[in-house]
């Protein structure tokens, strides 16, 4: 109503922090404004501009109804959600840039967070539920004195909060969501899998109050996952917060408050060592499969070396490494030669008219040199001098091809100068062991099939597999049975097809 309503102009918030919309309201929208409001007021009408990028079609057409190339929202909407569908815009690019959209690019985003997300929640409380978690418990151990595990993703909720907060206020939606989606990951794919065995109160050798702490630990970080989620995905973020919080009617997580974490939350050294571990362990797995050695068969060692550099690792850490990789301990390898052979092997197509007859040299003189050393030293794209009988020469990266290979016995994996070597010496213990991990993973199966909840006891029976019998308890406890027993059970059983085919081994499991 302004000029005519007195008090108008002080109704708004303004000047406005903000204006958003397309490029093509550059002139009609955004100038028109902007000088109406100079002339009247002497002052912009607004402090940003956020200005968006058109929707275009597969084949970079702006969608538009005369040309038939645009996609019924309620069709998404009715499919995948609006929060899916508002989660693909916000992650896919920035907003001021032209957005491709289609039902697979939405269903991507859809997968690889929102349902990755939820499926973390549901893991919560289904063992929440079974183990009688509430937050409030006064044994809940304070996050200070909580496992490596439980701190490193409380220190990466920090630092995503931190991160999130800061390009919401730079009007960066496409950093903040970039942060939240990999935090979601490293919750899913490295903090739940990694803690997934402390969830359950009778895992062996579990300290005391560690699943409460693995528990409280997730509660946590779902919560403020839940209130930084929901400018993006309103309704997932409100109906996660209701129910990880017990709200009750008309709260909402878009009445709660911004979650700002304390001064000393975030960890970074603990956040380089856990990603380094990460690292050292997607090569470790990368050498089990190169070699063929299935991750459930344990192995004796790892050997792991640094790139330069790199933070020395707790031994939580080297921990969290050796169990991921299924092996006994994770050693570092002083030198590279413990585990690699290098070979430089010249490139006569350059060399040759430049040595002449001295090329004839260089196989024996490169033989002489410290692999290793040599190797460093051309990865970093530096020179090696070789000894000639016509005098030393000098060569370079393009001069020399490297070729590396595993010592024999080990299978190596190396990125950059991380280098993770597996052991596969391979004996009796270690099969049987090897063996039971193959039977536990059947046994599994077979609950499954028989459609056991997830938190039923069995009584467990198995035959042609008396040379395990002093791993039976080890068995029994993965699988939540009572009672681990050689010998059969009543009826026919379940056939195991296990790796060695000469063997012939059968499971019995009835619901305690």
């Amino acid at each position: 109503g302004y000029p005519h309503t007195p008090g108008s102009k002080e109704a708004f918030a303004f000047p406005a922090d903000f204006i958003s919309e397309a490029i093509d309201q550059t002139r009609g929208w955004f100038y028109s404004l902007l000088a109406i409001n100079t002339l009247v007021f002497g002052e912009a009408p607004y402090k940003h501009v956020v200005c968006l990028g058109h929707i275009i079609d597969a084949d970079g057409r702006k969608m538009s109804k005369s040309l038939g190339n645009i996609i019924d929202p309620w069709t998404i909407l009715d499919t995948r959600g609006s929060d899916a569908l508002r989660w693909w815009m916000f992650s896919q690019g920035s907003p001021w840039t032209p957005t491709r959209a289609s039902f697979s690019a939405i269903d991507t985003a859809l997968r690889d967070m929102l349902l990755k997300l939820w499926n973390t929640f549901s893991f919560f409380t289904t063992y929440a539920s079974l183990n009688g978690f509430e937050p409030s418990d006064p044994a809940v151990p304070p996050p200070a004195s909580r496992g490596a595990l439980d701190r490193w993703i409380l220190s990466r909720l920090a630092s995503t909060g931190l991160t999130a907060t800061t390009a919401l206020e730079a009007y960066e939606p496409l950093d903040a969501a970039s942060a939240l989606a990999g935090l979601v990951d490293d919750l899913s794919n490295w903090y739940v899998r990694r803690s997934r065995r402390r969830f359950w109160r009778t895992a062996p050798d579990a300290p005391a109050g560690d699943t409460l702490a693995a528990q409280a630990t997730l509660h946590e970080a779902l919560v403020a996952l839940s209130e930084l989620l929901a400018p993006f995905c309103p309704f997932v973020a409100d109906h996660l917060w209701g129910a990880l919080t017990g709200a009750g009617p008309g709260d909402s997580v878009h009445l709660a408050d911004w979650p700002a974490p304390g001064p000393g939350a975030a960890d970074p050294v603990l956040e380089a060592q856990m990603d380094q571990a990460r690292r050292l362990a997607s090569l470790g797995r990368a050498a089990r499969s190169e070699a063929g050695v299935r991750v459930r068969q344990p192995l004796s060692r790892a050997l792991g070396f640094r790139a330069p550099g790199a933070p020395a690792l707790t031994a939580a850490v080297v921990a969290e490494v050796a169990d991921e990789l299924n092996v006994d301990q994770v050693v570092e390898a002083a030198e590279l030669s413990e585990v690699l052979r290098f070979e430089l092997v010249p490139n006569f197509k350059e060399l040759g008219p430049r040595l002449g007859a001295a090329a004839r040299e260089l196989r024996p003189a490169l033989a002489t040199l410290d692999g290793a050393a040599a190797a460093a030293t051309l990865e970093a794209g530096g020179q090696v001098t070789v000894p000639l009988a016509s005098g030393p020469v000098t060569l370079g990266p393009g001069d020399l091809e490297l070729r590396v290979q595993g010592q024999p016995g080990y299978a190596v994996s190396r990125e950059g100068g991380e280098v993770v070597a597996l052991d596969l010496a391979v004996d009796e213990a270690l099969a049987r062991r090897g063996l039971a991990r193959e039977v536990v993973r059947h046994v599994q199966d077979l609950r499954k099939q028989t459609g056991l909840a997830v938190s039923d006891r069995i009584v467990l029976h198995l035959s042609g597999l008396d040379d395990l019998a002093e791993l039976f308890d080890l068995i029994g406890r993965e699988v939540l049975a009572v009672s681990a027993t050689a010998g059969p059970g009543e009826g026919d059983g379940h056939p195991l097809d296990l790796d060695d085919p000469s063997r012939s081994a059968r499971a019995w499991i009835t619901r305690a």
